[in-house]
């Protein structure tokens, strides 16, 4: 470590192959998708590049203050992932209901929008590749997190990902468009 406090870029190479493989699968463990882990491994190994002198080896190993970076950065990364899933997905969830719900306070002015605004959303639903739309109706309407999508799939987690994201860009589209076309009628 006192090599990397002095900017040496082998002390740094040594230090990135002895605990490179640990930092990796632990990030890959809390992440749960192997691009984010990668970035999160490359964010630890700079950090540590750029403070060094922030290591104090009387507090623990370099493979613990490593790990604890690792997990700390993971989770950060993982909670802020989760929550803008969550924003992202809170419109979709509402909009793609399979059957009304008449049993809610909705006056009988509000349901013919609600049954039209559900009626707009299945047939932009119907517009998507399948893979995009199997991913977000096991994941809107079957309630499934995306790592349950990815084993009823048999897909890679980032896939699944991508394919609801992608899926949730171009019906947001659809939707738009159809609005604007319906405006102008």
């Amino acid at each position: 470590m006192e090599s990397v406090c002095r900017r040496d870029e082998l002390a740094l190479d040594a230090v990135i192959r002895i605990y490179g493989g640990q930092v990796n699968a632990l990030c890959k463990r809390i992440c749960g998708d192997e691009l984010e882990a990668s970035g999160v491994v490359s964010e630890v190994f700079w950090e540590l590049w750029r403070n060094a002198s922030q290591f104090q080896s009387h507090r623990g190993s370099l493979r613990s203050y490593l790990l604890t970076m690792a997990r700390s950065r993971s989770l950060d990364l993982y909670r802020a992932v989760s929550s803008q899933n969550r924003k992202q997905h809170k419109f979709l969830e509402a909009a793609m209901e399979r059957k009304p719900d008449f049993s809610s306070n909705d006056s009988p002015e509000e349901r013919p929008i609600n049954e039209e605004s559900s009626r707009e959303v299945h047939s932009a639903l119907s517009q998507l590749p399948q893979l995009q739309r199997q991913a977000l109706c096991l994941a809107f309407f079957d309630g499934l997190s995306h790592r349950e999508v990815s084993q009823k799939l048999n897909m890679p987690l980032g896939s699944v990902k991508t394919h609801i994201r992608s899926g949730l860009l171009k019906l947001r589209r659809l939707l738009a468009s159809l609005r604007e076309s319906q405006e102008t009628s």
